[in-house]
């Protein structure tokens, strides 16, 4: 005898604002902002002296490494689907 499955579930609200921003929307929009707070560190740092330096250099590589580990999050292309 064969049983199927009978979806019981309701369907999820979209949430209050609506859609999300493009710039969240497309994997490739993401790292941009990172890109450029790196950018920013490592000029601000070569106007700058002592520790002061050292602590913008880090931060500014930091940035990096978060822009270029994002392509690597939720871009399975089906994160607004559940089953």
């Amino acid at each position: 005898m064969f049983v199927g499955l009978v979806h019981t579930r309701e369907p999820e609200p979209e949430p209050e604002g609506g859609r999300e921003p493009l710039w969240l929307d497309i994997p490739e929009l993401r790292p941009w902002r990172w890109y450029v707070a790196t950018i920013a560190c490592l000029v601000v740092s070569g106007y700058v002296t002592s520790w002061l330096t050292l602590v913008l250099v880090i931060a500014g590589l930091c940035c990096f490494f978060h822009a270029v580990t994002s392509y690597y999050k939720g871009n399975d292309g089906m994160r607004g689907y559940r089953q």
